[in-house]
Protein backbone atom coordinates (compact mmCIF):
# COMPACT_ATOMS: atom_id res chain seq x y z
CA UNK A 1 0.00 0.00 0.00
CA UNK A 2 1.17 3.26 -1.28
CA UNK A 3 1.98 5.49 2.02
CA UNK A 4 -0.42 8.88 2.29
CA UNK A 5 1.57 12.08 1.73
CA UNK A 6 2.73 14.25 4.88
CA UNK A 7 -0.16 16.83 4.60
CA UNK A 8 2.35 19.57 3.19
CA UNK A 9 3.80 17.83 0.28
CA UNK A 10 4.50 20.08 -2.75
CA UNK A 11 4.06 22.82 -0.77
CA UNK A 12 7.36 25.97 -0.13
CA UNK A 13 7.38 27.54 3.10
CA UNK A 14 9.91 30.46 3.74
CA UNK A 15 11.03 30.57 7.54
CA UNK A 16 11.34 34.11 8.66
CA UNK A 17 12.84 33.44 12.16
CA UNK A 18 16.33 34.60 13.55
CA UNK A 19 18.60 32.19 12.34
CA UNK A 20 19.51 30.97 15.71
CA UNK A 21 15.70 30.28 16.85
CA UNK A 22 14.77 28.64 12.88
CA UNK A 23 15.75 25.28 13.64
CA UNK A 24 12.72 24.27 15.25
CA UNK A 25 10.57 25.56 13.10
CA UNK A 26 12.03 24.15 9.88
CA UNK A 27 12.13 20.96 11.23
CA UNK A 28 8.14 21.33 12.08
CA UNK A 29 7.53 22.17 8.80
CA UNK A 30 10.00 19.77 6.53
CA UNK A 31 8.17 16.50 8.83
CA UNK A 32 5.00 17.81 7.90
CA UNK A 33 6.29 17.57 3.78
CA UNK A 34 6.85 21.27 3.19
CA UNK A 35 10.21 22.15 1.01
CA UNK A 36 11.39 24.58 3.53
CA UNK A 37 13.55 28.11 2.63
CA UNK A 38 15.03 30.15 5.00
CA UNK A 39 14.88 33.75 5.05
CA UNK A 40 16.48 35.07 8.73
CA UNK A 41 14.67 38.07 9.17
CA UNK A 42 15.82 39.25 12.75
CA UNK A 43 19.24 39.61 13.83
CA UNK A 44 20.19 40.31 17.31
CA UNK A 45 22.20 43.19 18.36
CA UNK A 46 22.94 45.09 21.85
CA UNK A 47 20.96 48.21 22.57
CA UNK A 48 22.22 51.20 21.19
CA UNK A 49 23.73 52.08 25.11
CA UNK A 50 23.91 49.19 27.05
CA UNK A 51 24.96 50.98 30.87
CA UNK A 52 20.89 51.02 31.73
CA UNK A 53 21.29 46.85 31.38
CA UNK A 54 24.46 46.65 33.06
CA UNK A 55 23.45 49.07 35.49
CA UNK A 56 19.95 47.18 36.48
CA UNK A 57 22.13 43.34 36.21
CA UNK A 58 24.42 45.29 38.67
CA UNK A 59 21.54 46.41 41.11
CA UNK A 60 19.27 43.07 41.45
CA UNK A 61 18.46 43.61 44.99
CA UNK A 62 16.47 46.37 44.75
CA UNK A 63 14.29 44.07 42.45
CA UNK A 64 11.45 41.91 43.75
CA UNK A 65 10.54 40.37 40.74
CA UNK A 66 12.70 40.20 37.02
CA UNK A 67 10.18 39.17 34.04
CA UNK A 68 11.70 37.68 30.87
CA UNK A 69 9.52 38.13 27.86
CA UNK A 70 11.81 36.03 25.51
CA UNK A 71 14.81 33.87 25.07
CA UNK A 72 16.83 36.85 23.55
CA UNK A 73 16.48 38.73 26.65
CA UNK A 74 17.39 35.64 28.81
CA UNK A 75 20.68 35.44 26.75
CA UNK A 76 21.37 39.49 26.77
CA UNK A 77 20.88 39.66 30.46
CA UNK A 78 22.21 36.65 32.46
CA UNK A 79 25.41 36.87 31.35
CA UNK A 80 25.71 40.31 32.84
CA UNK A 81 24.78 38.58 35.87
CA UNK A 82 27.24 35.77 35.97
CA UNK A 83 23.86 33.44 35.80
CA UNK A 84 23.50 34.14 39.40
CA UNK A 85 20.55 35.57 40.92
CA UNK A 86 19.33 36.87 44.87
CA UNK A 87 17.60 34.35 46.48
CA UNK A 88 14.79 35.98 46.89
CA UNK A 89 14.03 37.69 43.48
CA UNK A 90 11.33 36.14 41.82
CA UNK A 91 11.45 35.43 37.90
CA UNK A 92 8.77 35.19 35.71
CA UNK A 93 8.84 33.49 31.99
CA UNK A 94 6.64 34.61 29.30
CA UNK A 95 6.50 30.86 27.77
CA UNK A 96 7.86 27.35 27.84
CA UNK A 97 10.87 28.45 25.29
CA UNK A 98 12.27 30.87 27.98
CA UNK A 99 11.37 28.93 30.71
CA UNK A 100 13.63 26.07 29.58
CA UNK A 101 16.60 28.68 28.38
CA UNK A 102 16.26 29.82 32.06
CA UNK A 103 16.42 26.43 33.41
CA UNK A 104 19.90 25.94 31.53
CA UNK A 105 21.01 28.38 33.64
CA UNK A 106 20.03 26.30 36.57
CA UNK A 107 17.21 29.13 37.27
CA UNK A 108 13.77 27.74 37.83
CA UNK A 109 11.17 30.63 36.96
CA UNK A 110 8.53 30.70 39.50
CA UNK A 111 5.94 31.91 36.89
CA UNK A 112 5.59 30.40 33.31
CA UNK A 113 2.27 32.29 31.66
CA UNK A 114 -0.24 30.05 30.47
CA UNK A 115 -0.29 32.01 27.47
CA UNK A 116 2.80 33.28 25.76
CA UNK A 117 2.28 36.90 25.26
CA UNK A 118 2.62 40.12 27.23
CA UNK A 119 -1.29 39.85 28.03
CA UNK A 120 -0.98 36.77 29.41
CA UNK A 121 2.29 37.10 31.40
CA UNK A 122 0.16 40.09 32.67
CA UNK A 123 -3.04 38.38 33.81
CA UNK A 124 -0.77 35.83 35.51
CA UNK A 125 1.63 38.28 37.22
CA UNK A 126 -0.62 40.86 38.67
CA UNK A 127 -2.48 38.57 41.24
CA UNK A 128 1.08 37.42 42.42
CA UNK A 129 3.16 40.45 42.75
CA UNK A 130 2.06 43.12 46.03
CA UNK A 131 1.50 46.74 45.07
CA UNK A 132 4.31 48.41 45.40
CA UNK A 133 7.29 45.93 44.45
CA UNK A 134 9.31 46.69 42.00
CA UNK A 135 9.75 44.94 38.61
CA UNK A 136 12.59 44.72 36.03
CA UNK A 137 11.64 44.16 32.35
CA UNK A 138 14.96 43.34 30.48
CA UNK A 139 13.01 43.70 26.47
CA UNK A 140 13.46 44.55 23.19
CA UNK A 141 14.16 48.00 22.39
CA UNK A 142 10.74 47.84 20.28
CA UNK A 143 9.22 46.07 23.00
CA UNK A 144 4.95 46.77 23.02
CA UNK A 145 4.80 48.83 26.04
CA UNK A 146 1.52 46.69 27.14
CA UNK A 147 3.61 44.47 30.14
CA UNK A 148 4.96 47.67 31.86
CA UNK A 149 1.62 49.55 31.79
CA UNK A 150 -0.68 46.69 33.38
CA UNK A 151 1.90 46.45 35.83
CA UNK A 152 2.01 50.11 37.04
CA UNK A 153 -1.59 50.02 36.80
CA UNK A 154 -1.50 47.28 39.06
CA UNK A 155 0.47 49.08 41.45
CA UNK A 156 3.92 47.24 41.15
CA UNK A 157 6.67 49.59 39.84
CA UNK A 158 7.76 47.93 36.58
CA UNK A 159 11.23 49.03 35.64
CA UNK A 160 11.62 48.44 32.01
CA UNK A 161 15.37 48.45 29.87
CA UNK A 162 16.55 47.62 27.03
CA UNK A 163 17.89 44.18 27.20
CA UNK A 164 18.57 43.74 22.61
CA UNK A 165 18.16 45.62 19.84
CA UNK A 166 16.97 43.71 16.20
CA UNK A 167 18.44 44.43 12.69
CA UNK A 168 17.80 42.76 9.86
CA UNK A 169 20.66 40.50 8.33
CA UNK A 170 22.99 42.10 5.59
CA UNK A 171 22.22 39.09 3.47
CA UNK A 172 18.56 39.19 3.28
CA UNK A 173 17.67 41.39 0.48
CA UNK A 174 19.60 38.99 -1.82
CA UNK A 175 18.26 35.47 -0.15
CA UNK A 176 14.74 37.20 -1.07
CA UNK A 177 15.28 38.44 -4.41
CA UNK A 178 16.66 34.37 -5.24
CA UNK A 179 13.52 33.34 -3.29
CA UNK A 180 11.08 35.49 -4.91
CA UNK A 181 12.33 37.09 -7.90
CA UNK A 182 11.01 34.14 -10.70
CA UNK A 183 8.02 32.61 -8.68
CA UNK A 184 5.64 33.71 -6.00
CA UNK A 185 5.58 34.34 -2.91
CA UNK A 186 3.41 31.57 -1.06
CA UNK A 187 3.73 30.52 2.24
CA UNK A 188 5.42 32.84 4.50
CA UNK A 189 5.98 32.85 8.22
CA UNK A 190 5.63 35.19 10.81
CA UNK A 191 6.63 35.34 14.28
CA UNK A 192 7.05 38.90 15.32
CA UNK A 193 5.66 42.40 14.38
CA UNK A 194 9.79 43.17 13.57
CA UNK A 195 9.92 40.23 10.64
CA UNK A 196 6.92 41.70 9.16
CA UNK A 197 8.30 44.90 8.85
CA UNK A 198 10.83 43.56 8.04
CA UNK A 199 9.82 41.50 4.94
CA UNK A 200 7.79 44.26 3.53
CA UNK A 201 10.47 46.75 3.48
CA UNK A 202 12.63 43.80 1.64
CA UNK A 203 10.27 44.79 -2.01
CA UNK A 204 10.36 48.80 -1.47
CA UNK A 205 7.88 50.22 -3.64
CA UNK A 206 6.95 46.87 -5.21
CA UNK A 207 5.43 46.00 -1.81
CA UNK A 208 2.03 47.04 -2.65
CA UNK A 209 2.02 45.32 -5.80
CA UNK A 210 3.43 41.97 -5.18
CA UNK A 211 1.49 41.32 -1.33
CA UNK A 212 -1.04 39.71 -2.81
CA UNK A 213 0.93 36.51 -3.71
CA UNK A 214 1.73 36.45 -0.12
CA UNK A 215 0.12 33.67 2.09
CA UNK A 216 1.04 34.32 5.45
CA UNK A 217 1.08 32.51 8.48
CA UNK A 218 0.87 34.13 11.64
CA UNK A 219 2.30 33.25 15.21
CA UNK A 220 -0.34 35.02 16.77
CA UNK A 221 -2.46 38.29 17.27
CA UNK A 222 -0.07 40.66 17.56
CA UNK A 223 2.26 39.48 14.24
CA UNK A 224 -1.31 39.11 12.80
CA UNK A 225 -2.25 42.99 13.40
CA UNK A 226 1.23 44.08 11.56
CA UNK A 227 0.31 41.85 8.63
CA UNK A 228 -2.46 43.84 8.75
CA UNK A 229 -0.58 47.04 8.98
CA UNK A 230 1.14 45.79 6.08
CA UNK A 231 -2.10 45.81 3.86
CA UNK A 232 -1.79 41.74 4.21
CA UNK A 233 -4.82 39.27 5.62
CA UNK A 234 -2.83 36.12 7.11
CA UNK A 235 -3.52 33.02 5.53
CA UNK A 236 -3.34 31.57 8.73
CA UNK A 237 -3.00 31.94 12.33
CA UNK A 238 -1.47 29.72 14.66
CA UNK A 239 -4.27 28.57 18.37
CA UNK A 240 -0.94 28.30 19.85
CA UNK A 241 2.44 29.96 19.98
CA UNK A 242 5.06 27.49 19.07
CA UNK A 243 6.26 25.73 15.73
CA UNK A 244 3.25 22.98 16.19
CA UNK A 245 0.84 25.51 16.11
CA UNK A 246 2.12 27.20 13.18
CA UNK A 247 2.37 24.12 11.07
CA UNK A 248 -1.42 22.57 12.14
CA UNK A 249 -2.49 26.24 10.91
CA UNK A 250 -0.70 26.35 7.72
CA UNK A 251 -2.20 22.08 7.07
CA UNK A 252 -5.61 23.53 7.92
CA UNK A 253 -5.03 26.78 5.96
CA UNK A 254 -3.94 24.91 3.28
CA UNK A 255 -6.77 22.14 3.16
CA UNK A 256 -4.69 19.36 3.96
Amino acid sequence: MTPPLAPLNGIRVVVTRAEHQAEGFAEAFAAAGATVALLPLLTVVPPADPRPLERAASELALYDWVVFTSTNAVDAFLPLTGGALPARLRVAAVGPATAALLRQWEIEPHLVAGRADAEGLLADLTPRIDRGRRVLLPQAADARPALAEGLARAGSEPVAVTAYDKGIPAGAPRQAEELFARQPIGWVTFTSPRIVRHFAALFGTGWERRRGELAAASIGPVTTAELRRQGVEPAAEAAAPGAAGLVAAVVKAAGR
